[in-house]
């Protein structure tokens, strides 16, 4: 079987996710002296004279020589006459901020790097009790002086550096990362590492032995260029580094590795090298250290050419249960690693994985045996025998189910087709997770036997639960109700995106074309109608889960705005189209659909408020933007409809909190002032900032000030990282978020309307 296309390319800094024991981010500063640093300071001193050598009027207002048609290349020209070319810089020269400037800035591994990778050999990062606090902070936007072109320019260049925007170089291949695979050897020793973890953090009993790591170093070294291996082998991480990683992913909340991977009887030294090595790059990159998230993208970039190289060298191990496992947390690591390169490969390499399960008929019912239940007359050889068959059909529901959700996620962060059908989704829902989380094949036989309807003939799919939302309830303790409730959502997700579709079909011919209005609106009746039912069964589920609400909240969102043309008004693709567009975009603020969409992103960034610690990253990030958007284009024009209205009525109030407007919630609870405000218009819509430390009291924030909008979204963000670094996809949002903050405080509107 011929193997997916390689991409190439650099890959810069980690994604990053925490358990519920996250230990605080541990700081990259070393102490050096200054004559380290002579060799930086010696090719930065011509670009910093030239810098100083430029009138400051100048400096700060370079944005300003730009012409109100300004095109993304003249801009890059412009940045890169002004500034520093940051690539020749290293170490703590180097930026290593939210923005992703030629994809090649500070992701190696210099001297820094490699001191603290050595002290993680002998000092557990996660175990020591002294740790600085990581200094890194989110560099907001400064703002620049006022000029007529500045506007329309900062909502482009707010979207240039976004993390689906990958702009391949000459430096651009797959070994690129591979120096971040050394670890020197430890020149001192504070405690060995068995000794500095806690038994109760550890999920499985059995630690990742010696010949395990050699197996994984091996499993690297085949996808290493020949003049990296000797540093390679000498530096590679020791296997007590390793097997902290493995447990580290293990144990996190935010992968929910136990959902598809069977913690009960998961010994790491059974396993494939291939299934280790991605689970290590995983945990590296969940942890809030620099240095580990570079050393598992460098061991993803690995695991992503070696495993289809097994599946080109045997084709039967294209039905290998643990390799499609570690493909697919290997597409996961690279998706949400906010870098442009990884990010692109993750989205073309789901293919293959997706053809080999459909080929293997793990997306229909057929291709799960049904299991017979052993009786009481039955040793303890055949129960456990009986036992590991259950698990190993049960694990490759669980992954298949684990892999739409990822094209579900996907698919609405990238706004790209999904590649599996909701007509696909035929095979069973995985049993109880009480079944799953068994310990032993007796403890595991007394639950099937007590659970309902453990003797079906036949098991229920996701088609049983979209004809009849109710089995929701009839069911939910005899199957795994957060799979099903996941699987139907990602199924809406499909509906949702199919009539998006249908809809910017209908606008692109004049006057609509000739298709008939009545298709999308009985279309749209049907779903809204699916999706009341389903709020009635499983609201008990939902509203318990801030995740899940946030899902089905997006997704209405989606089937009341055209988020595409929200990205294109917004300056996704330049002022001339954000001036294309405009039109479209202004009628569709004035109507139903906009208030019912700015509602529904009222109600994601709530869920999103009460999200534990760490927990806001990867989809539920995306998410968070998309909701922000829609509230911050909805109050840009709101904000001039309001002017307009106050200059041709004397007297009409212009606030919210103006007296005779009413306040309108829409992070809060429906009610009465909800309906008058998504019906008829009345009202004032605003959301609530969090509380400050100071008075810990909410602060009313209108939408009519669309600034003041984004300020609030990327408080959230912020907070929810507290005293962390936090992930790279989400130090990306916050700075696009930032610039579409200053953009709409100088007059972005008129730049667009302008002509």
């Amino acid at each position: 079987m011929p193997s997916p296309t390689t991409a190439t390319g650099l890959a810069e800094g980690p994604p990053v996710a925490t358990p519920e024991s996250r230990p605080p981010a541990c700081s990259t500063s070393v102490d050096r002296s200054l004559d380290d640093f002579s060799p930086q300071l010696s090719q930065m001193q011509p670009l910093l004279d030239n810098l100083s050598s430029t009138p400051r009027n100048n400096q700060t207002g370079m944005l300003g020589e730009l012409d109100s048609s300004l095109e993304a290349s003249s801009l890059e020209d412009l940045m890169a006459n002004k500034f520093p070319d940051c690539s020749q810089l290293s170490g703590q020269w180097t930026p290593m901020g939210p923005c992703d400037f030629g994809d090649s800035c500070g992701f190696e591994l210099d001297d820094a790097d490699l001191r603290f990778l050595e002290a993680y050999n002998n000092n557990l990062p996660f175990e020591l009790d002294s740790l600085i606090q990581n200094s890194h902070s989110v560099q907001e936007p400064a703002n620049a002086p006022s000029d007529p072109c500045r506007p329309a320019a900062l909502g482009t260049e707010a979207y240039r550096n976004y993390y689906w925007k990958f702009r391949p170089n000459v430096q651009d291949h797959g070994a690129a990362e591979e120096h971040n695979l050394s670890l020197p050897s430890a020149s001192y020793d504070r405690g060995s590492p068995e000794s500095r973890i806690s038994l109760d953090r550890r999920i499985t009993s059995a630690r990742l032995t010696l010949s395990s790591r050699d197996k994984i170093l091996t499993c690297v070294m085949q996808s290493c260029r020949t003049d990296d291996l000797s540093r390679v082998v000498e530096s590679f991480p020791a296997a007590e580094l390793l097997d902290t990683l493995l447990q580290y992913y293990l144990t996190s909340p935010i992968a929910r590795s136990d959902s598809f991977l069977h913690v009960a009887t998961f010994d790491p030294n059974k396993k494939r090298p291939e299934l280790l090595a991605a689970m290590i790059a995983a945990g590296a990159v969940l942890t809030s250290d620099p240095a580990l998230c570079k050393l598992g993208l460098a061991i993803q970039e690995c695991q992503r050419v070696a495993i289809p190289r097994h599946w080109e060298r045997n084709n039967a191990l294209t039905r290998d249960l643990e390799l499609w496992q570690a493909y697919l947390i290997v597409l996961e690591v690279g998706l949400w690693s906010g870098h442009s390169r990884k990010v692109e490969i993750a989205e073309s390499f789901l293919q293959p994985l997706v053809t080999m399960v459909r080929r293997d008929g793990k997306f229909k019912r057929s291709g799960y045996a049904k299991l017979t239940i052993p009786g009481d007359s039955d040793d303890s050889r055949s129960l456990d025998s009986a036992w590991r068959q259950w698990i190993e059909c049960e694990s490759f529901k669980r992954l298949i189910f684990r892999i739409i959700d990822h094209d579900t996620n996907a698919s609405f962060s990238l706004l790209i087709n999904p590649l599996i059908s909701y007509a696909d989704i035929q095979l069973p829902i995985p049993d109880p997770a009480k079944l799953w989380a068994a310990l032993n094949p007796h403890q595991w036989k007394a639950s099937m036997v007590c659970a309902p309807n453990s003797s079906s003939v036949r098991p229920l799919t996701l088609t049983d639960y979209t004809d009849n939302t109710e089995n929701f309830h009839t069911y939910q303790h005899s199957v795994d109700t957060s799979v099903a409730i996941s699987a139907f959502l990602s199924c809406f997700w499909r509906l949702t995106w199919e009539y998006t579709q249908l809809r910017s079909l209908q606008r692109a011919g004049p006057g609509g074309g000739f298709w008939n209005a009545s298709l999308l609106s009985s279309r749209h009746e049907e779903m809204m109608k699916l999706l009341s039912h389903f709020r009635i069964s499983a609201d008990s589920h939902v509203s318990s889960d801030h995740q899940m609400t946030m899902r089905l909240e997006h997704s209405l969102m989606h089937l009341h705005m055209p988020f595409d043309e929200l990205q294109l008004f917004a300056g996704m693709d330049g002022l001339e189209q954000a001036r294309h567009i405009y039109p479209t975009v202004n009628q569709w603020a004035r109507g139903y659909s906009a208030r019912k969409a700015i509602w529904h992103g009222g109600q994601v960034l709530q869920a999103a408020k009460q999200l534990p610690k760490g927990a806001i990253w990867g989809a539920i990030a995306i998410i968070v933007y998309h909701a922000s958007l829609v509230l911050w284009v909805y109050g840009l024009l709101s904000e001039t409809q309001e002017a307009t209205a106050s200059a041709s009525s004397a007297g009409s109030p212009s606030l919210p909190n103006g007296g005779q407007s009413q306040t309108v919630y829409l992070d809060g609870p429906e009610n009465i002032a909800v309906q008058g405000f998504l019906q008829f218009g009345r009202g004032s819509p605003c959301i609530r900032s969090l509380p400050t430390v100071r008075d810990n009291q909410l602060t009313e924030v209108p939408l009519t000030q669309p600034n003041k909008i984004m300020e609030t979204v990327a408080h959230v963000l912020r907070r929810n990282h507290a005293e962390m670094v936090p992930p790279h996809l989400v130090q990306n949002l916050i700075h696009l978020i930032g610039g579409l903050q200053n953009a709409s405080g100088d007059g972005m509107l008129g730049s667009i309307t302008s002509t």
